[in-house]
C-alpha cells in the first residue's frame, strides 16, 4: 500500500516536472533574441512626413559594408511606403558643401540647412550595432541590431529613433540545428519592423 502511494507521489512530480520543463522550453523557442525600443516626439504628424533623405550611417561592426547595405535596405522600405528619397550622390555633394565631415558632428542648424538643401521633410541616420553570423551550440544564425534616428528639417529636432535587434533565431535553430533566416533576411525584417513602428503594418 505504501509503495503504491510513493509510486502515485513520485508519478505526479515526474509529470509536474514535465510540465515544467515543457513549459520553459516553449517560453524559450517564443523568444528569438527580438528587441523594439522606440521614441516618436507626441504630437508629430509623420503623415506630413512625405521626401526623406537617408544619410550615412556609423558602422559598428565587422563588417565594412554593413552600414551601406542596412542604408540600402532602408531607401528600398521607404519608397515601398510611397515615401521619396534622395539620392545617395547628392546627398554627398550637400555635405561638402556644408563642410560636414561626419554626421556625428552635424547640429540642429545642421539638420535644417541640409533638409533645406536637399528639399526633404525629414533626414534619417542612425549607426549599425551588429550584423553577421554568429554560433550557436550545433547552428550558426544571424545577428542585426540597428539604431535608427529622425530628425524633422524645419527645428533639426530628433521626432523618431529606434533601436531594433534581431537574433535571427529560435531555440530550435540555436541548439538542434533547425534551418534559420538568412543575414538578408533577418536585416529585412528589423527594417520594416522598426518602420512598422512609425508608419504601421
Amino acid at each position: 500500500m505504501i509503495d503504491t502511494v510513493t509510486r502515485g507521489k513520485h508519478c505526479r512530480l515526474n509529470i509536474y516536472g514535465l510540465s515544467v520543463l515543457c513549459f520553459l522550453i516553449f517560453s524559450i523557442s517564443g523568444c528569438n533574441g527580438n528587441t523594439l525600443k522606440e521614441f516618436t516626439r507626441p504630437n508629430y504628424d509623420i503623415s506630413a512626413v512625405k521626401t526623406i533623405a537617408v544619410l550615412p550611417f556609423r558602422n559598428f561592426t565587422s563588417d565594412n559594408y554593413a552600414d551601406e547595405k542596412i542604408r540600402s535596405k532602408i531607401s528600398i522600405e521607404l519608397l515601398s511606403r510611397d515615401i521619396n528619397i534622395i539620392e545617395p550622390g547628392e546627398i554627398i555633394s550637400v555635405m561638402k558643401e556644408l563642410r560636414i565631415k561626419s554626421v556625428d558632428t552635424m547640429r540642429n542648424k545642421d539638420m535644417v540647412s541640409a533638409g533645406s538643401m536637399l528639399n526633404v521633410d525629414a533626414l534619417i541616420t542612425g549607426s549599425v550595432e551588429a550584423f553577421g553570423i554568429s554560433r550557436g551550440i550545433t547552428a550558426s544564425y544571424p545577428e542585426v541590431s540597428v539604431h535608427l534616428i529622425m530628425f524633422d528639417t524645419i527645428t533639426g529636432n530628433i521626432v523618431w529613433s529606434a533601436w531594433h535587434t534581431s537574433g535571427g533565431a529560435s531555440f530550435w535553430t540555436r541548439h538542434f540545428g533547425a534551418e534559420g533566416s538568412t543575414l538578408d533576411n533577418v536585416s529585412e525584417r528589423v527594417i520594416k519592423e522598426a518602420f512598422d513602428g512609425l508608419y504601421g503594418p
